[in-house]
């Protein structure tokens, strides 16, 4: 297990609300400038535990203030319901970028206190406690320092936990705790297994829902790992850190394996960091000085292309980043964000969006003023081999995969979101079930984490029938071949049938219709046990076979066997 660090963590509660308020108050006060007229909102800033507020993402309530709270409002509910609950609630909407931006006040004020404050996501900061703590006297001083500040400088309330490691670290912030070196594993074992929905998941202590840095193909659902645990009775972290290391990684996989080491106040080791013979930097002088939060999108794009297409050539990819900003005064400014998985060029396009809109938010909100923004710089500072984050089949950011971007947007353009359909796996135990045909540029499915008894070890048939054509398998005297109740053949099979036009690939193999193919040899029935447990389980049966087509070649498919009807499921090249 890798040596936990000593981490901070200084959380904002419910900091999506706050924002929401902020702009929203805000909001308020441009109109009253601009019309003269008083707000119909209430006076002054809104008090969340006074007057009913909720924060609403897609339809659904995500945040609750208290007074809201006491009047019925949970997170989840409708807007309908919610609006129910309490009528004279104060409704908001989310806005992702103007959370990341506002929260730089609060990155700024920890800034003053310690450098090198890592922003994980809008409303948690992570960094490293032993050299801040040293030059403040101790943790708890440390702590107490950032609490200051950030009250003193911001207007609102935070908290801080250290530990080993940063998911300890992120539970004792709530609550404000220090937990003692060596400890973490003993704080950690009484949480409710619930709390791993708010685990720092995959290398980079990145966001959860983003695909993994070392295995991009794969997601760390953890709403639907939670709820395994809990189904298997793994009720605690503690339950979860006392299974044996090996169990869990042969059961579960190498992500729910990272899980079982933050449960026992591990820390997972980052990836093998890259560092270049020359160092990689993209920078950018302003002609036009920045001042303003629309000119932001304009700059970032070109200089995110620059530092992508640097990366590109050398063979890497980014998955942690610093942007340096300098002001006419010459003072500079930097922030670093992490990201789980290779940041591709929209995502440092938002990064360097939100960093600037966070700059200048923060001087025309009374912060200290820097002035215009001269210069920026983006400083990768972890780097890893690009094979260890391989985009998918357009992924990359090179001419061929822009000209298939465009020629997919045109074509969804004139025929609809469903004209480009991509392939996306998502797991399951029949070849069918195993991809699914997505609409390009739409969020993908969440992947259905196995195992899968009885799935079919690679590599797969290069062809796969969406809908199986119907096959009759024969034995030498001409009576058909079933799967019996003990999961044996009833006769050894001789020949197969196609009785009725199938897919146009058949045809190609040389399966023609009404032809009988011999059956050079076949393997061992594998029965299929579908959901045995309830009424509407199913049972099936897969079978390796090699044929002889019409043309004198040989080929292998596998032929699958439901309610004692033969189909192809699929066939190899």
């Amino acid at each position: 297990m890798a040596d936990a660090t000593r981490t901070v963590a200084v959380t904002v509660p419910d900091w999506p609300l706050l924002a929401a308020l902020d702009r929203h108050q805000r909001r308020a006060e441009a109109s009253t400038a601009a019309t003269g007229e008083e707000s119909a909102g209430p006076p002054g800033p809104v008090d969340p535990s006074a007057v009913p507020v909720l924060l609403l993402e897609n339809h659904r309530v995500t945040h609750v203030g208290p007074a809201a709270r006491e009047a019925g409002v949970r997170p989840g509910m409708t807007r309908r319901a919610a609006r129910a609950a309490c009528p004279e609630a104060l409704v908001l909407e989310t806005d992702r970028d103007a959370e990341s931006a506002l929260f730089e006040l609060v990155a700024a004020a920890v800034d003053t206190i310690a450098a090198g404050v890592d922003v994980l996501r809008p409303g948690v900061l992570l960094m490293s406690a032993r050299g801040p703590a040293r030059h403040q006297g101790g943790e708890a001083a440390l702590a107490e320092r950032i609490l200051d500040a950030v009250a003193e400088l911001t207007g609102w309330e935070c908290t801080v936990g250290i530990a080993d490691g940063p998911f300890a670290a992120l539970l004792a912030a709530p609550a404000g705790r220090i937990i003692r070196p060596g400890r973490s594993a003993d704080y950690l074992a009484p949480h409710p297994i619930e709390a791993l929905r708010h685990a720092p998941v995959g290398p980079g202590w990145g966001h959860r829902g983003q695909p993994s840095a070392t295995r991009p193909e794969r997601r760390l659902e953890l709403a639907e790992t939670v709820d395994l645990l809990q189904r298997l009775g793994v009720a605690t972290l503690g339950d979860l850190a006392a299974l044996p290391t090996a169990s869990v990684a042969d059961r579960f996989g190498p992500d729910v394996a990272a899980l079982h080491l933050l449960s026992r106040g591990g820390e997972p080791a980052p990836p093998s960091a890259h560092h270049p013979t020359q160092p990689v930097l993209a920078e950018a002088a302003l002609e036009t000085p920045l001042v303003r939060t629309d000119q932001a999108a304009f700059v970032a794009r070109p200089l995110a292309e620059q530092l992508h297409a640097m990366l590109t050539e050398r063979g890497l990819v980014c998955t942690r980043l610093r942007i340096v900003a300098r002001t006419e005064s010459g003072e500079e400014m930097e922030r670093t964000w992490r990201h789980d998985g290779a940041l591709g060029v929209a995502d440092v396009v938002d990064r360097i969006r939100w960093q600037c809109d966070g700059w200048i938010t923060r001087a025309r909100l009374g912060g200290p003023r820097t002035g215009a923004i001269v210069h920026l710089g983006l400083h990768p500072l972890q780097l890893a081999p690009a094979g260890e984050a391989a985009p998918a089949l357009w992924g990359s950011s090179g001419e061929a995969a822009q000209r298939a971007a465009r020629a997919f947007a045109r074509a969804q353009g004139l025929a609809g979101e469903d004209a480009v359909q991509i392939p996306v796996p998502v797991g399951g135990r029949l070849l069918a079930d195993e991809v699914v045909a997505v609409p390009w540029r739409t969020e993908r499915p969440a992947r259905r984490e196995g195992p899968w008894p009885g799935s079919l070890p690679r590599p797969v048939p290069a062809t796969v029938f969406r809908t199986p054509p119907p096959v009759r398998l024969e034995d030498a005297a001409g009576e058909p071949v079933v799967v019996t109740a003990r999961g044996l053949l009833s006769a050894p099979p001789a020949r197969l049938l196609v009785p009725a036009p199938g897919a146009p690939a058949l045809q190609a193999l040389g399966l023609r219709v009404g032809t009988a193919h011999p059956v050079l040899s076949h393997g061992a029935p594998t029965v299929l046990d579908e959901r045995w447990w309830t009424p509407t389980g199913t049972r099936a049966a897969r079978l390796p076979l090699v044929l002889r087509t019409a043309t004198g070649e040989e080929t292998a498919a596998l032929a699958l066997s439901r309610t004692g009807a033969w189909t192809l499921e699929g066939i190899y090249d």
